[in-house]
Protein backbone atom coordinates (compact mmCIF):
# COMPACT_ATOMS: atom_id res chain seq x y z
CA UNK A 1 0.00 0.00 0.00
CA UNK A 2 1.09 3.55 -0.87
CA UNK A 3 3.36 4.92 1.98
CA UNK A 4 1.57 8.58 0.85
CA UNK A 5 -1.41 6.64 2.85
CA UNK A 6 -1.59 7.44 6.49
CA UNK A 7 -0.69 4.30 8.62
CA UNK A 8 -3.60 4.68 10.82
CA UNK A 9 -5.83 4.84 7.54
CA UNK A 10 -4.01 2.02 6.29
CA UNK A 11 -4.74 -0.19 9.25
CA UNK A 12 -8.71 1.08 9.18
CA UNK A 13 -8.56 -0.25 5.87
CA UNK A 14 -7.17 -3.72 7.04
CA UNK A 15 -9.55 -3.94 9.80
CA UNK A 16 -12.60 -3.82 7.19
CA UNK A 17 -11.47 -6.94 5.30
CA UNK A 18 -13.79 -9.37 6.59
CA UNK A 19 -12.10 -12.24 4.88
CA UNK A 20 -9.80 -13.95 7.96
CA UNK A 21 -7.99 -16.10 5.67
CA UNK A 22 -7.25 -12.97 3.63
CA UNK A 23 -5.75 -11.03 6.84
CA UNK A 24 -3.64 -14.01 7.22
CA UNK A 25 -2.09 -13.99 4.15
CA UNK A 26 -2.06 -10.04 4.16
CA UNK A 27 0.54 -10.76 7.67
CA UNK A 28 3.26 -11.54 4.70
CA UNK A 29 2.78 -7.91 2.83
CA UNK A 30 5.13 -5.66 5.43
CA UNK A 31 6.24 -5.77 8.95
CA UNK A 32 4.67 -3.50 10.08
CA UNK A 33 0.77 -4.98 8.71
CA UNK A 34 2.10 -8.16 10.29
CA UNK A 35 2.55 -6.32 13.94
CA UNK A 36 -0.65 -4.77 13.52
CA UNK A 37 -2.29 -8.01 12.23
CA UNK A 38 -0.59 -10.35 15.33
CA UNK A 39 -1.85 -7.65 17.87
CA UNK A 40 -4.49 -8.33 20.22
CA UNK A 41 -6.46 -4.78 19.94
CA UNK A 42 -6.90 -5.50 16.00
CA UNK A 43 -7.86 -9.20 16.72
CA UNK A 44 -10.82 -7.82 18.94
CA UNK A 45 -11.81 -4.71 17.01
CA UNK A 46 -11.62 -7.38 14.12
CA UNK A 47 -13.95 -9.97 15.61
CA UNK A 48 -16.08 -6.97 16.98
CA UNK A 49 -16.65 -5.69 13.85
CA UNK A 50 -16.87 -8.77 11.67
CA UNK A 51 -17.87 -11.56 14.17
CA UNK A 52 -21.89 -11.62 13.02
CA UNK A 53 -21.38 -10.83 9.35
CA UNK A 54 -19.13 -12.62 6.84
CA UNK A 55 -17.57 -15.30 9.02
CA UNK A 56 -18.80 -18.74 7.57
CA UNK A 57 -19.89 -21.37 9.44
CA UNK A 58 -18.02 -25.03 9.63
CA UNK A 59 -18.59 -28.57 11.43
CA UNK A 60 -15.75 -30.07 13.54
CA UNK A 61 -16.54 -33.84 13.78
CA UNK A 62 -14.12 -35.64 15.68
CA UNK A 63 -14.29 -39.64 15.54
CA UNK A 64 -12.09 -42.79 15.88
CA UNK A 65 -11.22 -44.00 12.11
CA UNK A 66 -10.53 -47.61 11.77
CA UNK A 67 -9.46 -47.32 8.32
CA UNK A 68 -5.62 -46.45 8.91
CA UNK A 69 -5.62 -48.89 11.87
CA UNK A 70 -2.38 -50.72 12.95
CA UNK A 71 -4.52 -53.57 13.97
CA UNK A 72 -7.16 -53.57 11.26
CA UNK A 73 -4.25 -54.77 8.70
CA UNK A 74 -3.91 -58.26 7.38
CA UNK A 75 -6.25 -60.70 6.41
CA UNK A 76 -8.84 -60.24 9.51
CA UNK A 77 -12.36 -60.02 8.19
CA UNK A 78 -13.36 -56.64 7.62
CA UNK A 79 -16.50 -57.36 9.93
CA UNK A 80 -14.26 -58.78 12.70
CA UNK A 81 -11.88 -55.73 13.10
CA UNK A 82 -11.63 -53.51 16.16
CA UNK A 83 -12.19 -56.48 18.35
CA UNK A 84 -8.58 -55.92 19.61
CA UNK A 85 -7.10 -52.62 18.37
CA UNK A 86 -4.88 -51.21 20.61
CA UNK A 87 -4.27 -48.12 18.11
CA UNK A 88 -7.06 -46.75 16.65
CA UNK A 89 -6.59 -43.20 14.93
CA UNK A 90 -8.45 -40.47 15.78
CA UNK A 91 -9.32 -38.10 13.01
CA UNK A 92 -11.01 -34.33 13.01
CA UNK A 93 -12.97 -33.39 10.25
CA UNK A 94 -14.34 -29.74 8.94
CA UNK A 95 -17.04 -29.36 6.15
CA UNK A 96 -18.62 -25.53 5.12
CA UNK A 97 -22.28 -25.14 6.32
CA UNK A 98 -22.81 -22.01 5.00
CA UNK A 99 -26.17 -23.17 2.64
CA UNK A 100 -29.14 -23.08 4.85
CA UNK A 101 -31.60 -24.16 2.13
CA UNK A 102 -28.99 -26.99 0.84
CA UNK A 103 -31.00 -30.54 0.48
CA UNK A 104 -27.78 -32.49 0.05
CA UNK A 105 -25.26 -31.84 2.64
CA UNK A 106 -22.35 -31.55 1.60
CA UNK A 107 -22.80 -31.01 -1.44
CA UNK A 108 -19.40 -33.06 -2.65
CA UNK A 109 -17.10 -35.43 -0.55
CA UNK A 110 -14.58 -32.98 -1.42
CA UNK A 111 -16.35 -30.94 0.83
CA UNK A 112 -15.36 -32.71 3.64
CA UNK A 113 -11.72 -31.33 4.85
CA UNK A 114 -9.32 -33.35 7.03
CA UNK A 115 -8.24 -30.76 9.92
CA UNK A 116 -4.76 -30.11 10.77
CA UNK A 117 -4.60 -31.23 14.57
CA UNK A 118 -1.28 -29.64 16.61
CA UNK A 119 0.68 -31.71 18.86
CA UNK A 120 -0.82 -30.06 22.04
CA UNK A 121 -4.49 -31.03 20.60
CA UNK A 122 -3.20 -34.39 19.10
CA UNK A 123 -1.78 -35.77 22.27
CA UNK A 124 -5.09 -34.86 24.29
CA UNK A 125 -7.19 -37.42 21.48
CA UNK A 126 -5.00 -39.96 21.82
CA UNK A 127 -5.32 -39.74 25.22
CA UNK A 128 -9.15 -39.37 25.61
CA UNK A 129 -9.39 -42.79 24.07
CA UNK A 130 -8.93 -44.64 27.45
CA UNK A 131 -10.14 -41.69 29.42
CA UNK A 132 -13.61 -41.35 29.86
CA UNK A 133 -13.23 -38.12 31.99
CA UNK A 134 -11.30 -36.14 29.25
CA UNK A 135 -13.79 -34.20 27.04
CA UNK A 136 -14.08 -31.04 24.51
CA UNK A 137 -16.19 -28.46 26.64
CA UNK A 138 -17.16 -26.94 23.96
CA UNK A 139 -17.25 -24.31 21.14
CA UNK A 140 -17.98 -20.49 21.28
CA UNK A 141 -16.91 -17.74 18.84
CA UNK A 142 -14.39 -20.17 16.64
CA UNK A 143 -12.59 -21.17 19.26
CA UNK A 144 -12.51 -24.74 21.39
CA UNK A 145 -11.59 -26.25 24.97
CA UNK A 146 -10.70 -29.53 25.30
CA UNK A 147 -10.25 -30.75 29.33
CA UNK A 148 -8.15 -33.37 31.13
CA UNK A 149 -8.99 -33.41 34.65
CA UNK A 150 -6.29 -36.18 35.17
CA UNK A 151 -3.79 -34.03 34.04
CA UNK A 152 -5.20 -30.64 35.32
CA UNK A 153 -5.05 -29.12 31.98
CA UNK A 154 -7.51 -26.87 29.76
CA UNK A 155 -6.59 -26.71 26.59
CA UNK A 156 -8.14 -23.90 24.05
CA UNK A 157 -7.47 -24.50 20.41
CA UNK A 158 -8.18 -22.26 17.18
CA UNK A 159 -8.06 -25.22 14.62
CA UNK A 160 -8.78 -21.65 11.77
CA UNK A 161 -5.40 -20.62 12.69
CA UNK A 162 -4.34 -23.80 14.25
CA UNK A 163 -3.23 -22.32 17.62
CA UNK A 164 -3.56 -23.76 20.86
CA UNK A 165 -3.13 -21.88 24.83
CA UNK A 166 -3.07 -24.30 27.71
CA UNK A 167 -4.26 -23.51 30.79
CA UNK A 168 -3.82 -25.14 33.93
CA UNK A 169 -6.68 -26.38 36.18
CA UNK A 170 -6.25 -27.81 39.32
CA UNK A 171 -9.04 -30.23 40.77
CA UNK A 172 -8.01 -30.79 44.27
CA UNK A 173 -11.90 -30.96 45.54
CA UNK A 174 -12.34 -32.40 49.32
CA UNK A 175 -14.29 -36.09 49.17
CA UNK A 176 -17.91 -35.96 48.76
CA UNK A 177 -17.33 -33.04 46.18
CA UNK A 178 -16.79 -33.16 42.07
CA UNK A 179 -15.69 -30.42 39.62
CA UNK A 180 -17.27 -29.48 36.87
CA UNK A 181 -15.49 -27.02 34.17
CA UNK A 182 -16.98 -24.74 31.79
CA UNK A 183 -15.75 -22.68 28.59
CA UNK A 184 -17.27 -19.34 26.67
CA UNK A 185 -16.34 -16.07 25.23
CA UNK A 186 -17.19 -12.77 26.77
CA UNK A 187 -19.03 -10.89 24.18
CA UNK A 188 -18.32 -7.70 25.45
CA UNK A 189 -14.76 -8.02 24.91
CA UNK A 190 -13.68 -11.31 23.36
CA UNK A 191 -11.70 -12.21 26.34
CA UNK A 192 -11.87 -16.57 26.76
CA UNK A 193 -13.21 -17.81 30.08
CA UNK A 194 -12.88 -20.74 32.26
CA UNK A 195 -15.55 -21.26 34.82
CA UNK A 196 -15.30 -24.36 37.71
CA UNK A 197 -17.72 -25.12 39.65
CA UNK A 198 -17.06 -27.73 42.79
CA UNK A 199 -20.35 -28.50 44.39
CA UNK A 200 -21.28 -31.47 46.99
CA UNK A 201 -22.86 -34.60 44.75
CA UNK A 202 -23.47 -36.89 47.71
CA UNK A 203 -25.19 -35.03 50.83
CA UNK A 204 -25.67 -38.43 52.58
CA UNK A 205 -22.02 -38.68 53.61
CA UNK A 206 -21.65 -35.34 54.98
CA UNK A 207 -21.59 -34.95 58.82
CA UNK A 208 -22.76 -31.49 58.48
CA UNK A 209 -24.94 -30.62 55.67
CA UNK A 210 -24.76 -26.95 56.68
CA UNK A 211 -20.87 -26.78 56.60
CA UNK A 212 -21.39 -27.23 52.53
CA UNK A 213 -20.94 -24.73 50.23
CA UNK A 214 -20.82 -24.91 46.29
CA UNK A 215 -16.93 -23.11 45.33
CA UNK A 216 -16.60 -21.34 42.32
CA UNK A 217 -13.55 -19.73 40.21
CA UNK A 218 -13.09 -17.87 37.08
CA UNK A 219 -9.91 -18.08 34.51
CA UNK A 220 -9.92 -15.01 32.04
CA UNK A 221 -7.17 -15.28 29.25
CA UNK A 222 -6.73 -11.88 29.66
CA UNK A 223 -5.64 -11.89 33.61
CA UNK A 224 -2.08 -13.29 32.37
CA UNK A 225 -2.52 -17.28 34.03
CA UNK A 226 -4.42 -16.55 37.14
CA UNK A 227 -7.72 -18.04 38.98
CA UNK A 228 -10.02 -15.52 41.02
CA UNK A 229 -13.30 -15.24 42.57
CA UNK A 230 -16.40 -14.45 40.06
CA UNK A 231 -17.24 -10.72 40.37
CA UNK A 232 -20.64 -11.66 41.04
CA UNK A 233 -21.60 -12.83 44.73
CA UNK A 234 -24.59 -14.48 43.40
CA UNK A 235 -23.50 -18.43 43.59
CA UNK A 236 -25.47 -22.25 42.52
CA UNK A 237 -26.62 -23.10 46.15
CA UNK A 238 -25.45 -25.82 47.46
CA UNK A 239 -28.48 -28.22 46.21
CA UNK A 240 -27.75 -27.62 42.72
CA UNK A 241 -26.40 -30.93 41.21
CA UNK A 242 -24.50 -29.89 37.37
CA UNK A 243 -24.77 -32.36 35.25
CA UNK A 244 -22.41 -33.89 32.28
CA UNK A 245 -23.87 -31.32 29.06
CA UNK A 246 -23.18 -28.06 28.60
CA UNK A 247 -23.89 -25.41 25.70
CA UNK A 248 -22.79 -21.85 24.95
CA UNK A 249 -25.28 -19.35 23.73
CA UNK A 250 -24.78 -15.71 23.28
CA UNK A 251 -23.23 -14.57 26.54
CA UNK A 252 -24.43 -18.19 28.59
CA UNK A 253 -23.25 -20.85 29.44
CA UNK A 254 -25.52 -23.33 29.91
CA UNK A 255 -25.50 -26.82 32.38
CA UNK A 256 -28.25 -29.58 32.51
CA UNK A 257 -28.33 -30.01 36.68
CA UNK A 258 -30.72 -31.08 39.06
CA UNK A 259 -31.65 -29.12 41.91
CA UNK A 260 -32.08 -31.34 45.55
CA UNK A 261 -34.84 -30.14 47.10
CA UNK A 262 -34.40 -30.26 51.07
CA UNK A 263 -30.58 -31.21 50.55
CA UNK A 264 -31.42 -35.49 49.39
CA UNK A 265 -30.03 -36.64 46.56
CA UNK A 266 -33.60 -36.66 44.68
CA UNK A 267 -34.89 -33.32 43.38
CA UNK A 268 -36.01 -31.35 40.23
CA UNK A 269 -34.49 -30.87 36.86
CA UNK A 270 -33.33 -27.54 36.03
CA UNK A 271 -31.12 -25.81 33.99
CA UNK A 272 -27.98 -23.56 35.19
CA UNK A 273 -26.66 -20.62 33.72
CA UNK A 274 -23.87 -18.36 34.10
CA UNK A 275 -23.52 -15.24 32.52
CA UNK A 276 -19.90 -14.96 30.73
CA UNK A 277 -20.32 -10.96 30.96
CA UNK A 278 -21.43 -10.56 34.77
CA UNK A 279 -20.42 -13.80 36.08
CA UNK A 280 -23.68 -14.41 37.35
CA UNK A 281 -25.54 -17.80 37.92
CA UNK A 282 -29.49 -17.61 36.92
CA UNK A 283 -31.64 -21.04 37.58
CA UNK A 284 -33.71 -21.69 35.00
CA UNK A 285 -37.18 -23.73 35.66
CA UNK A 286 -38.52 -26.01 33.40
CA UNK A 287 -41.57 -26.71 32.18
CA UNK A 288 -43.20 -29.20 34.67
CA UNK A 289 -43.22 -31.82 32.41
CA UNK A 290 -39.38 -32.02 31.99
CA UNK A 291 -38.60 -31.02 35.80
CA UNK A 292 -40.07 -34.14 37.29
CA UNK A 293 -36.89 -35.92 37.71
CA UNK A 294 -36.77 -39.04 35.78
CA UNK A 295 -34.06 -41.36 36.51
CA UNK A 296 -34.92 -42.67 32.66
CA UNK A 297 -34.93 -39.98 31.35
CA UNK A 298 -31.88 -37.57 29.87
CA UNK A 299 -31.15 -34.27 28.98
CA UNK A 300 -28.76 -33.15 26.43
CA UNK A 301 -28.14 -29.36 25.39
CA UNK A 302 -27.10 -27.79 22.36
CA UNK A 303 -27.17 -24.39 20.45
CA UNK A 304 -29.58 -24.22 18.02
CA UNK A 305 -29.65 -20.98 15.83
CA UNK A 306 -28.51 -18.81 18.82
CA UNK A 307 -31.29 -20.23 20.86
CA UNK A 308 -30.49 -23.20 23.70
CA UNK A 309 -32.08 -26.69 22.16
CA UNK A 310 -33.14 -29.42 25.10
CA UNK A 311 -32.95 -32.26 24.00
CA UNK A 312 -34.74 -35.17 25.84
CA UNK A 313 -34.13 -39.09 25.16
CA UNK A 314 -34.45 -42.47 27.34
CA UNK A 315 -32.11 -44.62 27.65
CA UNK A 316 -33.24 -48.55 26.40
CA UNK A 317 -32.16 -51.74 27.92
CA UNK A 318 -29.23 -51.76 25.96
CA UNK A 319 -28.34 -48.44 25.82
CA UNK A 320 -29.68 -46.78 23.40
CA UNK A 321 -31.01 -43.81 23.36
CA UNK A 322 -35.15 -43.56 21.74
CA UNK A 323 -38.19 -41.26 22.00
CA UNK A 324 -35.94 -37.76 21.43
CA UNK A 325 -38.12 -34.81 21.41
CA UNK A 326 -36.67 -31.19 20.37
CA UNK A 327 -37.43 -28.41 22.96
CA UNK A 328 -36.28 -24.95 22.47
CA UNK A 329 -35.64 -21.78 25.31
CA UNK A 330 -37.31 -18.65 23.94
CA UNK A 331 -36.63 -15.42 26.05
CA UNK A 332 -34.34 -14.43 28.20
CA UNK A 333 -34.03 -13.54 32.36
CA UNK A 334 -37.74 -13.76 34.33
CA UNK A 335 -39.26 -14.45 30.55
CA UNK A 336 -37.92 -17.83 29.75
CA UNK A 337 -40.19 -20.07 28.04
CA UNK A 338 -39.99 -23.61 26.50
CA UNK A 339 -41.39 -24.66 23.48
CA UNK A 340 -41.66 -28.48 21.73
CA UNK A 341 -40.22 -28.09 18.51
CA UNK A 342 -40.87 -32.16 16.73
CA UNK A 343 -40.11 -35.20 17.43
CA UNK A 344 -37.19 -37.32 16.00
CA UNK A 345 -39.38 -40.56 13.90
CA UNK A 346 -35.93 -42.21 12.68
CA UNK A 347 -33.50 -45.46 14.08
CA UNK A 348 -31.29 -43.14 15.54
CA UNK A 349 -28.49 -44.05 18.26
CA UNK A 350 -27.59 -39.94 19.09
CA UNK A 351 -28.17 -36.55 18.27
CA UNK A 352 -25.09 -34.84 18.25
CA UNK A 353 -25.88 -31.18 17.30
CA UNK A 354 -27.48 -28.91 14.99
CA UNK A 355 -26.24 -27.47 11.55
CA UNK A 356 -26.73 -23.88 10.46
CA UNK A 357 -29.92 -24.73 9.28
CA UNK A 358 -31.42 -26.24 12.38
CA UNK A 359 -31.44 -29.31 10.90
CA UNK A 360 -30.51 -32.34 13.78
CA UNK A 361 -26.94 -33.94 12.99
CA UNK A 362 -27.26 -37.87 14.12
CA UNK A 363 -25.14 -41.32 14.64
CA UNK A 364 -27.09 -43.93 12.62
CA UNK A 365 -26.17 -47.55 11.21
CA UNK A 366 -23.40 -47.77 8.67
CA UNK A 367 -25.04 -47.38 5.08
CA UNK A 368 -22.01 -49.05 3.18
CA UNK A 369 -22.21 -52.95 2.10
CA UNK A 370 -19.00 -53.87 3.83
CA UNK A 371 -17.75 -52.03 6.92
CA UNK A 372 -15.69 -52.43 10.61
CA UNK A 373 -16.91 -53.65 13.28
CA UNK A 374 -18.65 -51.44 15.30
CA UNK A 375 -18.11 -48.85 12.75
CA UNK A 376 -21.28 -46.05 12.32
CA UNK A 377 -21.85 -42.96 10.13
CA UNK A 378 -23.17 -39.51 10.25
CA UNK A 379 -26.12 -38.44 9.01
CA UNK A 380 -28.68 -35.27 8.83
CA UNK A 381 -32.69 -36.16 9.57
CA UNK A 382 -34.74 -33.19 7.66
CA UNK A 383 -37.58 -32.59 10.24
CA UNK A 384 -40.53 -31.94 7.53
CA UNK A 385 -39.20 -34.80 5.36
CA UNK A 386 -38.43 -37.27 8.05
CA UNK A 387 -35.95 -38.38 5.82
CA UNK A 388 -32.19 -39.06 7.02
CA UNK A 389 -28.89 -37.97 4.64
CA UNK A 390 -25.69 -39.66 4.99
CA UNK A 391 -22.67 -37.26 5.20
CA UNK A 392 -20.28 -39.67 4.24
CA UNK A 393 -18.15 -39.65 7.96
CA UNK A 394 -17.77 -42.84 9.77
CA UNK A 395 -16.48 -43.92 13.06
CA UNK A 396 -16.61 -46.30 15.41
CA UNK A 397 -20.05 -46.20 17.82
CA UNK A 398 -20.33 -43.50 20.13
CA UNK A 399 -16.89 -41.85 19.32
CA UNK A 400 -18.67 -39.13 17.48
CA UNK A 401 -17.93 -35.60 18.26
CA UNK A 402 -19.62 -32.67 16.23
CA UNK A 403 -19.95 -28.70 16.96
CA UNK A 404 -20.23 -25.60 14.89
CA UNK A 405 -17.57 -22.68 14.54
CA UNK A 406 -16.49 -19.62 12.55
CA UNK A 407 -13.07 -18.29 11.24
CA UNK A 408 -11.53 -16.45 13.60
CA UNK A 409 -8.89 -14.16 14.78
CA UNK A 410 -9.12 -15.08 18.31
CA UNK A 411 -6.31 -16.06 20.01
CA UNK A 412 -4.08 -15.36 17.20
CA UNK A 413 -1.75 -12.35 19.77
CA UNK A 414 -1.21 -15.18 22.46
Amino acid sequence: MSDNIPFEVQTEIIQRIPDTKSLIRYRSVSKAWKSVIDSNKFVKAHTLRHHQAHNRHHLLIKTLDCSNCKDCTGDIPISQHCDHCNYTPVKYYSILDDDDDDVTFPRHQKDISRVFVPDLVDEFSRRSIYRYDSEILGSCHGLFCLYEPENDTAIIWNPFIRKTFAIPVLNECERYYMTVVGFGVCPRDFDPKLVKITYVYDFSELQDVNDASTQVEVFALSSGGTWRSPLSNNLPHKSIQFGYYKAVVGRFIYWDAVDRINNTDVGASVIMSFDLTSEEFTKVNLPDCLALHNPDTHFSLFNLRESLAVLVYKLNSEFGREDYNVWMMRGHGCTRSFDKLYSINAPIHSTLGFRKSGAPIIEVDNDKEDYYRHERALAIYEPKSESISYIGVYGLRRTFYVNSYKETLLLHGH
